[in-house]
Formats: C-alpha cells, sequence, structure tokens
C-alpha cells in the first residue's frame, strides 16, 4: 500500500513541526485523529516512546485524547520487565491515556532480539483494527543504526531504504513520526519536561551487533561528521524513492512474465547472467510479499534452475516454493487433507477446493490409492501415478485432489477422470485460487 491511499487526509503533512523545541504540526494532528480508528502509542518505558507519548497527548483535546491508546509488551525476558509494566502504567494514568499490556512467550530462535521483535509486532496485529493508525518512536540515530547495520550485512537496495516512516501493520497502518528527529532533540524534550524513563540494560550489552554499532561506531563517525544521522537519513529516503521506482517498473514487467495463475515463466530468465535472474526472482516474490535473504535466494535461484525432472521445493515461514513444467510458483504452507465420509446434496468446503456429490450410496474421500489402475474412457488402462503424469498434475495437488469412493471403488478424481462405469452420478469439483491447479 502507498502512503497516499493509507492516508489520504494527512499524507502530505509533515508530523513534526520543530524539533527544537519538538512539538507536533496542529494540522497532522488533527488529521491523524480525524480517521476512524483508534491511535495506538507502542510505549516501552524508555526515553524515546515515552517522548513521543507525552508530547502527542499534550498536544491533543479531551476528544481526541479518547481515541488514544499506549500499548506495552511485557517480553519477561529480565527481571525488571515486571517493573517497566507498572512504570509504563503509571505514567498513562498520569497523562490520563488508556493503558493496554500484552504478555508474550518467546519462540525459540537464534537471535533473541528477532524472536522478541516478531512477538511484540504480533502483540500489536492481535490489537489491531483496519481503521487503527499505530505510532513508534524511531529516531534519525535509528535510521542511521539500521542503514549501517544493513550495510555491513551487505543488503541491497530495498534493505539500504532504511526503516520505512509509513507502512502497512496487518490491516492497520503503522507510522513513525519521530524517524526524522535527532536523539538529542528527544532527550532534550524530556529532560525539559522532567520525564523519568526506564532503561533497558540489554541495550548496552555490545554483544549485539546494533549495540556495538550505536555505542561504538556511530559517535566516532559522528565527531567527523556532525550531521551524519541526518545524511543518512536523506540518503535512505532517496534510495527508497528509487527502489520503489524500480520495484514499480519490475511489476509492470513480471505480468507478462508470469501465467494465468501467478507463476513466474523461467524461459524468460533462462538466458540471463546469474545476477539478473536474482534480480527478478526477488521481485518475482515481493510481489508475493515473500522476502528472502540474498543467500535464501540464491538456494532458491539453483533449485528453481536445476534439474528438470526433480520436484524441487523451498519451504519459508509463511509458505513454499516450488516449480512445474518450468514455472516458479508461490504455494502456501501444506496442509492437512480432509478426508471422509460424503452426503449426496450437501457441498463440501476444504482449504483448497469445493465439492459437491449427488447419487445414491455411500460416498467418501480417501487417501491417493498407491498403485491404483484406472479405466480410461477408450477401454485402456493406466497405472495412477503414470496418468498423474499424463495429465501433468502439480505435485501439490496430487494428495489434495478429491478421490471419490463409492462403497469400496474409486469413481472419480476431481473433474479430471471418471470411472465409466457411474457417469450417472453427478461430482462438481471446484479448485480454488488458493492454490494454483496449472495443467500441462
Amino acid at each position: 500500500m502507498t502512503l497516499i491511499s493509507i492516508m489520504p487526509a494527512y499524507s502530505s503533512l509533515p508530523p513534526i513541526l520543530s524539533t527544537h523545541p519538538l512539538s507536533f504540526h496542529p494540522d497532522w494532528i488533527r488529521a491523524l485523529f480525524e480517521g476512524d480508528g483508534l491511535i495506538w502509542v507502542g510505549f516501552s518505558g524508555g526515553v524515546d516512546s515515552h517522548v513521543l507519548l507525552h508530547a502527542l497527548a499534550t498536544a491533543l483535546n479531551a476528544e481526541q485524547k479518547e481515541k488514544l491508546v499506549a500499548i506495552h509488551v511485557h517480553h519477561g525476558l529480565s527481571a525488571n520487565a515486571e517493573d517497566w509494566l507498572n512504570h509504563c502504567e503509571a505514567i498513562c494514568q498520569g497523562l490520563n491515556v488508556r493503558f493496554v499490556a500484552k504478555r508474550v512467550v518467546l519462540g525459540e530462535q537464534a537471535s533473541i532480539e528477532d524472536a522478541a521483535r516478531k512477538a511484540r509486532y504480533a502483540a500489536f496485529e492481535e490489537e489491531l483494527n483496519p481503521a487503527d493508525v499505530f505510532l513508534m518512536a524511531h529516531h534519525a540515530g535509528d535510521q542511521a543504526e539500521t542503514v549501517l547495520f544493513r550495510l555491513l550485512r551487505g543488503t541491497g537496495g530495498k534493505g539500504l531504504s532504511g526503516i520505512p516512516p509509513v507502512r502497512s501493520l496487518g490491516q492497520a497502518t503503522l507510522i513513525r513520526p519521530l524517524l526524522a528527529t535527532p536523539k538529542a532533540c528527544i532527550v532534550a524534550y524530556a529532560k525539559e519536561h522532567g520525564l523519568y524513563w526506564v532503561e533497558d540494560e540489554s541495550n548496552n550489552d555490545e554483544r549485539f551487533t546494533r549495540n556495538f554499532i550505536r555505542h561504538r561506531i556511530l559517535p566516532t563517525l559522528e565527531i567527523r561528521f556532525p550531521k551524519m544521522e541526518q545524511s543518512i537519513g536523506l540518503t535512505a529516503q532517496r534510495v527508497a524513492t528509487d527502489y520503489s521506482m524500480l520495484a514499480e517498473f519490475a511489476a509492470k514487467q513480471l505480468v507478462d512474465w508470469c501465467d494465468a495463475f501467478g507463476g513466474l515463466i523461467l524461459q524468460h530468465l533462462a538466458a540471463m547472467p546469474e545476477e539478473k535472474r536474482l534480480f527478478w526472482l526477488r521481485h518475482f516474490l515481493q510481489e508475493k510479499r515473500v522476502s528472502l535473504t540474498h543467500t535464501q535466494l540464491e538456494s532458491v535461484a539453483a533449485m528453481v534452475f536445476g534439474e528438470d525432472h526433480k520436484q524441487p521445493e523451498f519451504c519459508f515461514a509463511s509458505g513454499r516454493i516450488m516449480r512445474h513444467q518450468g514455472v516458479v510458483y508461490v504455494l502456501p504452507k501444506e496442509r492437512p487433507v480432509q478426508l471422509g465420509e460424503l452426503i449426496s446434496g450437501v457441498p463440501l468446503t476444504r482449504d483448497f477446493d469445493r465439492l459437491l456429490v449427488e447419487g445414491r450410496g455411500c460416498f467418501s474421500l480417501r487417501e491417493r490409492p498407491q498403485g491404483a489402475t484406472l479405466l480410461l474412457a477408450n477401454g485402456h488402462r493406466r497405472k495412477l501415478k503414470k496418468w498423474l503424469n499424463d495429465q501433468k498434475v502439480p505435485s501439490w495437488w496430487r494428495e489434495h485432489l478429491p478421490y471419490l469412493y463409492l462403497d469400496d471403488e474409486l469413481i472419480a478424481i476431481g473433474s479430471l477422470w471418471r470411472h465409466p462405469s457411474y457417469l450417472d452420478i453427478k461430482f462438481d469439483w471446484r479448485a480454488n485460487e488458493t492454490l494454483p491447479f496449472p495443467l500441462g
């Protein structure tokens, strides 16, 4: 979603009127609170989020403040976590702002930081409705830190665009109004207003790369380049604009290179050098909202351009990438096949299809029969496995096809095959768009 489509009322207004002293633009606040949803503030209790909440809350009228909510996520990683929650609640009571606390349990991941971040954003999304706006307190220092961190990791253009000032968060909108504000201005505001805040001890642990950059690298660079944060922020904005335009042009080209089921036809990339293949694969996957690291992207490229007779599969958090007949598809995660009795005249909707049988007898859906032989309309017989190959049925559909039995006899496979002796039985089957079903 673009900035204009997300928030047409105030997309052209700068959120910050002044950084010295820090204050919000009155027109931006008015437009923000004219919407139908709530305005949420991510409130960790640190100085950045405290200043964001305080500066916003003290600029609102009574009607606007009714729509303001602060949300705090309790990770349980620190022995001080309970004190931080109590601190945040007390601050909100003092500001007369509604307070919501969410307790999360972290999943097992190699990076504690990454696990905490994912849990935090998942907790936010649980509370947000489509018309809501969520504010976070990332500032210019965070932007510089992020760009430098990603640069050192060897990121591409999208990564160098840094933290986006606006993006979707679930069905809601996330805005970072302080993203161009220097950290020094935030601290100055906090001291001027006598604010007190919590200090997360993990922020000083230089074993974490971000902390090392924050405490060792950025202060050294600022000695030589006093306007470093501003310069990096402007560069990130320009890269973001360039990358957005490039992605738009790539999307238009990909329309011509994809089939009717949204799969990328690989012959358009076959003669290209590796870097160009990676470029188009990356943009194809991003159009499907799949973001991979460069190493993962290289693995996918090697897989889909590998031996034709194999059925490669690359699994990621929310789905799979597979190839079929020279076309690469992004698929949903595998799901259990729904089997069992079918009642005549009663439609059944499954994860990937809808079906209806009408006739007399005991009908059921069963697993794909291994070693079965099909009687074809021409009187010939064909092994099921070979018949599936003849029909060029994608490998991801072979278990999910509805294998319809009457008593103990296989009489139909979706709309693809019907036993010649049971043509009077009506069996309507339709695959939905969730799982692509290209034949040939």
